[in-house]
């Protein structure tokens, strides 16, 4: 499919570069650049792709010709440009339709995986098969791991025909193995080093299955720091990596706001919120809101999860959503005794205790989840994931 595209860049070298690179895309048909959207004289029927470049001193102006454009023709995709690295700008361009955004210099390989997705956009095919949650919470204790873990293995037994995979992001506390009675056997390093060139069957044999089932666990090693080795660059590698190799990717992540778990939060397809039913958690739970709205996350892409719920709570779900603003998702229920038995066995709550109410509480969520359209999920970042990952990147260098 040929993709009819124009470029619209007030400085010619920057224009000029950026021609090059797309003159050598394979079914990329250049129409030319232009200095603005004024001095554009090609009918926009014959267009299909415009990358701009946008200042946040011009933002506005841009984005209202952007609108301009789109109510006169709403096939034309956009794809934006910048030096700048603000986050207010990239989240209204981004929330106002743009299908990607790139850091200037804009770089050969991430300008290519955009324009494949501009291509799969076009043909109406799901740019991956692999679709990422993200378990967290900003304060600890309220059982991010124990969520992960066992919504893992439920996904691993519904999908019994795709593989799943466990990913360990906790640098703080990396426990998720020893939820299932696994060892962690390498350090990151050496696992990105054998992403990069292995096939599929190296990449498995690299992670921890689970009894031999579609359920793969990537942890990594505590005998170093962990933390050290988390950046940006290093967290988007990996999750890219598993991609290609499964079909669902949970990750379990500390209760810390820094630059690598925020690229977990932007690389995610769902956010999955966990709190509990007490005064502290809820005055988190609202902080934490405020920061995904700041983020620019839809609410779509935020589920809210209320962990050892009790009914005689004196806090109430609906109080919990009228002080947050956000609408509880699922509760899990408050057993004690058979989490732990699992924990201490080393197995998932779904082997130890299968009719237990925890048990039919985990799979009820892994069953909605997997009902979800992730497709067309607002606020998932398939639509401009390449560019972001290259700016958290940037950012992280």
């Amino acid at each position: 499919m040929t993709i009819n595209t124009v470029v619209i860049d007030k400085e010619k070298n920057s224009s000029e570069v950026l021609s090059a690179k797309l003159k050598n895309i394979t079914d990329i048909n250049f129409l030319g650049y232009f200095e603005d959207f004024s001095s554009l004289n090609i009918n926009f029927e014959q267009i299909d792709l415009i990358v701009f470049d946008i200042k946040n001193t011009d933002k506005n102006e841009t984005l209202e010709k952007i609108r301009e454009i789109q109510s006169k023709n709403n096939k034309i995709l956009f794809v934006a440009t910048s030096y700048d690295i603000n986050s207010e700008l990239i989240t209204l361009t981004l929330n106002s339709g743009v299908k990607d955004f790139l850091l200037k210099p804009v770089i050969d390989s991430v300008l290519e995986a955009s324009i494949k997705k501009i291509k799969d956009i076009k043909n109406n095919v799901n740019q991956t098969l692999s679709n990422v949650i993200c378990i967290f919470s900003n304060k600890g204790g309220c059982g991010k791991t124990s969520l992960a873990v066992n919504l893992a293995y439920e996904f691993s037994k519904i999908e019994d025909q795709k593989k799943v995979c466990l990913l360990d992001l906790n640098f703080n506390s990396p426990d998720a193995s020893t939820f299932l009675n696994l060892e962690p056997r390498y350090d990151i390093e050496y696992i990105i080093s054998k992403f990069e060139t292995s096939d599929e069957k190296l990449v498995l044999s690299l992670l921890n299955n689970y009894k031999n089932s579609n359920l793969y666990i990537c942890s990594l090693n505590n005998s170093i720091s962990i933390s050290s080795k988390l950046t940006v660059q290093n967290v988007s590698k990996i999750i890219n990596y598993l991609k290609n190799s499964f079909r669902w990717i949970i990750i379990d992540t500390s209760s810390i706001i820094n630059e690598a778990n925020a690229s977990v939060l932007y690389q995610s397809d769902l956010i999955l919120y966990t709190g509990i039913t007490n005064m502290v958690s809820v005055r988190n739970s609202q902080k934490c809101f405020e920061m995904f709205d700041n983020m620019g996350f839809s609410n779509e892409k935020i589920k809210f999860i209320i962990n050892r719920y009790t009914e005689k709570s004196e806090i109430k779900p609906e109080d919990i959503e009228k002080a947050t603003g956000k609408k509880v998702f699922e509760k899990i229920p408050n057993n004690y005794l058979t989490l732990i038995d699992a924990i201490n066995i080393g197995q998932p709550v779904g082997e130890v205790n299968p009719q237990s109410n925890i048990a039919n509480a985990y799979k009820k969520i892994a069953k909605e989840l997997m009902d979800i359209d992730y497709v067309n999920l607002s606020g998932a970042n398939k639509d401009f994931n390449h560019g972001i990952y290259n700016l958290l990147k940037r950012m992280g260098e």
